[in-house]
């Protein structure tokens, strides 16, 4: 990459994977290219609940998910960055952004964001990676697909991508079916990262990846 000025293809790229890594149903609540003072490279930095939701390790995992999707991206992992919205150069961003909301990005330059100097930044515009999930499953499509996935044989442990319908997520294997509480019907999950089984409601369930 040009360590000079961003230029359009690269905010093209990063604009692609951030809409992908969005559809595939990690909340976004910022997306921007930073140069740093110090280190004088540009990083494309993503604030994301999921990095305090499902760890670190986790968070990443769904990065190289999305970066797959595309094919042949030209932003590679090395130059993307998750943060916690309450990392302090994401608070900074996310209050840039109120001040100037709307549809057009924002470049700058010479700021501090955080306790980090920046030579130049670009931020971009919340419309892209904020939208109606619009490719969620129905409960019988949800179900038949869980049964597959629990019917593939044994030691394929592969995880799937969860999507609940308020838009949260997580990776897990389904392991069994259960009626919970008032006849629902329930899954569970051994999800990345837990230690107990972690349990769905069937009709909470928006897609499985």
């Amino acid at each position: 990459m040009d360590q000079g000025t961003l230029v359009e293809n690269q905010i093209d790229d990063g604009r692609r994977f951030i809409e992908q890594f969005a559809a595939d149903g990690s909340k976004v609540q910022a997306a921007f290219w930073v140069k740093t003072a110090e280190e004088g490279l540009w990083f494309l930095y993503v604030a994301t609940e999921l990095v305090d939701r499902e760890g670190p390790a986790a968070a990443y995992r769904a990065v190289h998910a999305s970066l797959r999707k595309l094919g042949e991206p030209r932003v590679s992992s090395s130059l993307i960055k998750l943060v916690s919205p309450m990392n302090p150069i994401a608070k900074d961003v996310l209050l840039m952004m109120a001040r100037h909301p709307g549809r057009l990005a924002n470049r700058f330059r010479g700021k501090t964001l955080g306790s980090v100097a920046v030579d130049q930044g670009y931020i971009y515009p919340s419309y892209v990676f904020t939208f109606t999930q619009i490719n969620q499953m129905t409960t019988d499509e949800v179900g038949r697909e869980i049964v597959r996935l629990m019917n593939r044989g044994p030691g394929t442990l592969q995880s799937s991508r969860i999507t609940l319908r308020d838009n949260t997520t997580f990776n897990g294997v389904p392991i069994s079916f259960s009626l919970g509480s008032q006849n629902a019907v329930v899954v569970s999950f051994i999800a990345d990262g837990g230690h107990a089984p972690r349990v769905e409601r069937l009709d909470e369930i928006a897609s499985v990846d």
